[in-house]
């Protein structure tokens, strides 16, 4: 009985605990439960051409203060850190390659809906497009039905308001032939013709060339930014793997003799081929002589000044 008795009593006291903190009320809202901590932001990044893209990363900053709305926050907390998309050299292609930027999302303490800023940190490799739209990045902060503050959704919006996941990056570049091509009655066309060709990146880009040259084509002796090379007739030297925007000056050595449609031509590299032609031009006069297409003509008329002259003779003779 007294064993029963002790039960009960137990049984009693843990009840009256439970009400009393019952009485107290629901438990105060914290921010130690959030569905996301982070926001992955897909890089898809394409090329363009032909040719190899350099080692690459991509990242985003943010741009001016967060905004929030629905709620009773007066500010929106900074975005935390934000990790770039890491591309090994050649990882770009046509289809397009995708790595993820990381945002790490600040600490809420108040429901809303927040609204961030987001732009391209643009570099400087000469070949890539940056992306250069902004980004806005949309936090949709609520109260839990365990009473916790909740991230429940996030999204990215494109420039023009458009849900997107994903942003694209292009690298460009392109091939650079060079072709000779000989003319003229007395054109050797078995005759080397000597050029030089020099390549620079654009105005505040960098470049570190990585040239696919054709063989026979030589460097310049500490540069790698020329090269020399030699062609003749119907031949060509092709230089691949030069990022968009690079520019490059072709000069032909002059040759006596020779006249050239251009000794130097410039251009800009675009995306895909790039072509320059030289066309060296030598002719003379050339000594026809006696062919036999003329051979009948030649003697019908020596033929005329045969006869003629044996008619004069004749007469003469005559007259004596």
């Amino acid at each position: 009985m007294k064993k029963f008795v002790a039960i009960l009593l137990t049984l009693m006291l843990v009840l009256g605990i439970g009400a009393a903190v019952a009485d107290e009320g629901p438990a105060t809202p914290t921010t130690d439960l959030t569905d996301h901590e982070t926001v992955k932001i897909k890089k898809v990044y394409k090329l363009e051409g032909a040719g190899t893209s350099p080692v690459e990363t991509f990242t985003l900053k943010q741009v001016g203060d967060g905004t929030v709305t629905n709620g009773e926050a007066t500010s929106a907390p900074a975005l935390g850190t934000i990790t770039g998309a890491a591309f090994a050299a050649g990882a770009a292609t046509a289809n397009g390659a995708t790595g993820e930027i990381t945002v790490a999302l600040p600490e809420y303490t108040s429901v809303g809906v927040y609204e961030y800023t987001l732009q391209e940190v643009a570099g400087t490799t000469a070949g890539v497009a940056y992306y250069g739209k902004t980004i806005k990045l949309v936090v949709t902060v609520i109260n839990g039905t365990d009473g916790n503050i909740r991230v429940a959704a996030v999204h990215t919006e494109s420039e023009d308001e458009v849900k997107s996941d994903k942003f694209e990056n292009t690298y460009s570049a392109g091939t650079l032939t060079v072709k000779k091509t000989v003319t003229g009655n007395l054109g050797d066309k078995k005759k080397e013709f000597d050029f030089t060709v020099t390549f620079a990146a654009p105005e505040g880009k960098n470049w570190t060339p990585a040239i696919g040259a054709s063989e026979g084509a030589t460097m310049v002796e500490d540069n790698s930014m020329s090269y020399t090379f030699k062609l003749k007739h119907d031949a060509m030297a092709t230089f691949g793997n030069l990022p968009a925007g690079v520019t490059y000056t072709v000069t032909e050595t002059p040759v006596d003799g020779y006249t050239t449609n251009n000794i130097e031509q410039k251009g800009t590299i675009v995306a895909g081929l790039n072509e320059v032609t030289f066309i060296n031009e030598k002719s003379g006069t050339i000594d026809t002589g006696v062919t036999t297409e003329n051979l009948p003509y030649v003697l019908l008329i020596g033929f005329v000044v045969l006869a003629g002259a044996a008619l004069l003779i004749k007469r003469k003779a005559h007259n004596n």
